[in-house]
């Protein structure tokens, strides 16, 4: 990591600004998408995608990874545990949209603010009041409009435990961050990535994904080099450090602005019409935030931001 950039990660930022740095960091999640898109339009296929996305931030964090041989055995431990949920996490929400319905597991991996509030009561002692649950409420509900979900939620296909296991697991990984706020969190970052392109290598081989030719690869390593190492990868580590002294199930809330974004890019780059109810969904979403904000703004950084 380039020296000079070094404090922007690393530092413990004043709670309006870690919030909108989650909100942003997500809502640029919103429009992976497009470039992911585009290299499965080059002939990568969705699962191949996937395994690039996260192989290639994977060798690009590996020259700074030194430190990790120094490591006690305890460390290594909590950096594992919170790097593979998080992968895990990751890896089965990106199946979940390549095998099952993209809305449904947009919607049951956005349950995450349930899992991460639950488990942090349990885990880490928070104590969740009704303005969370009314904050989380308001955002599911919000969610679930923008993607256009009906009652067809409640008819599930086994596939789509993919999006309820990855909620989950992406829950108890930033939970984990969150318990273990004292380790290096580029090392559980760098082992995310690794683990969920593992992950998602076991699945394109389980599900006889064809190899892409060699020219395929020339052609898109390129730009998912960009996409995923020099664009998106930031976004991670900034998102990582926050949750070292933000609650989880704060961060799972203010994330929902990736739902938001995807939902309007592709309207306005597809050409799809948003109906009312979609519109109101995003409405619902962009007033929780100002709402999460308006309550937790006021805090210090030492608060440990809990709604």
């Amino acid at each position: 990591m380039i020296p000079w950039l070094l404090p922007l990660f690393t530092k413990e930022y004043a709670p309006r600004q870690a919030m909108l740095i989650v909100c942003l960091s997500s809502a640029l999640w919103g429009v992976l998408w497009v470039p992911m898109r585009y290299l499965e339009a080059a002939g990568l296929t969705g699962l191949w995608v996937v395994v690039l996305f996260h192989l290639l931030p994977t060798l690009t964090m590996l020259p700074f990874m030194g430190g990790m041989r120094t490591l006690s055995r305890q460390d290594w431990a909590k950096i594992c545990l919170a790097g593979v949920l998080m992968g895990a996490g990751f890896a089965l929400y990106a199946v979940g949209l390549v095998l099952a319905s993209v809305t449904k597991t947009v919607v049951l991996f956005y349950m995450t603010p349930i899992w991460s509030t639950i488990i942090g009561y349990f885990v880490l002692g928070e104590r969740a009041g009704a303005a969370r649950w009314i904050a989380i409420m308001a955002a599911l509900a919000g969610c679930a409009m923008i993607s256009g979900v009906t009652d067809t939620i409640f008819v599930l296909d086994p596939l789509d435990s993919f999006g309820l296991l990855s909620g989950l697991f992406w829950a108890m990984g930033s939970v984990a961050i969150r318990r273990f706020d004292g380790v290096n969190f580029t090392h559980v970052t760098f082992l995310q990535y690794l683990f969920g392109g593992i992950l998602a290598l076991i699945a394109a081989v389980l599900l006889v994904v064809p190899v892409p030719d060699i020219a395929v690869w020339m052609d898109t390593i390129p730009l998912a080099f960009v996409a995923s190492a020099m664009i998106f990868l930031p976004t991670v580590l900034l998102l990582f450090r926050i949750m070292q002294y933000i609650s989880p199930g704060l961060v799972g809330i203010l994330m929902l602005s990736e739902a938001l974004v995807a939902a309007l890019s592709a309207a306005y780059f597809l050409g799809e019409r948003l109906d009312p109810a979609q519109w109101l969904g995003a409405g619902l979403i962009l007033a929780t935030g100002v709402f999460v904000g308006i309550i937790e703004g006021r805090r210090s950084p030492s608060d440990k931001l809990a709604l």
